[in-house]
């Protein structure tokens, strides 16, 4: 994907992050069968957890929080309100899920799972990871390219300021 703004590049690496993020926690689950709950003393499954929780909380939240109070209404002033409407109910359905699968993860750090709790993340994971790679591909191949056509370069600028500085926030 070319990339032509630099609120697009920054939303570009969040997407490149995030789909590492998701990757490897798909791994975690199809090497572990849903049946046998996995072991949260163990350092590499403590690791994934903590970084699907770090995931939802930096790149998800944020990203989409941007997307929806500063993108989104900029393309709709300039004509364009169908993709953040279209991306917002996305949005809408990935978040709640994203925070589930989170709260589940800290929850196993702390209590370990059981036979249940196990179940229940391992199906609530698998389709986070499906929805949100979708939901990426449209961005990357949607989204990035209005921003290119829609948003000029002084636009581009205080977009790029603003989301770098909740990123540091």
């Amino acid at each position: 994907m070319m990339v032509h703004t630099e609120t697009g590049a920054l939303l570009h690496n969040d997407h490149v992050a995030t789909i590492q993020a998701l990757q490897s926690l798909e791994g975690f689950l199809v090497r572990q069968s849903s049946k046998r709950p996995a072991d949260t003393t163990e350092a590499g499954v403590r690791k994934t957890l903590q970084g699907l929780i770090d995931m939802v909380a930096n790149e998800v939240g944020r990203h989409f929080g941007f997307e929806e109070q500063h993108l989104f209404p900029l393309l709709a002033e300039r004509g364009e309100a169908g993709i953040g409407d279209f991306l917002m109910h996305e949005h809408a359905t990935i978040l709640p899920l994203a925070n589930e699968v989170a709260e589940a993860a800290r929850v196993a750090l702390e209590e370990n799972f059981d036979a249940t709790t196990w179940r229940r993340f391992h199906a609530i994971g698998l389709e986070l990871v499906e929805r949100e790679i979708f939901h990426i591909q449209k961005e990357e191949m949607g989204l990035l390219a209005a921003i290119s056509m829609l948003v000029d370069a002084a636009a581009d600028k205080k977009l790029a300021a603003t989301y770098k500085a909740l990123q540091e926030a």
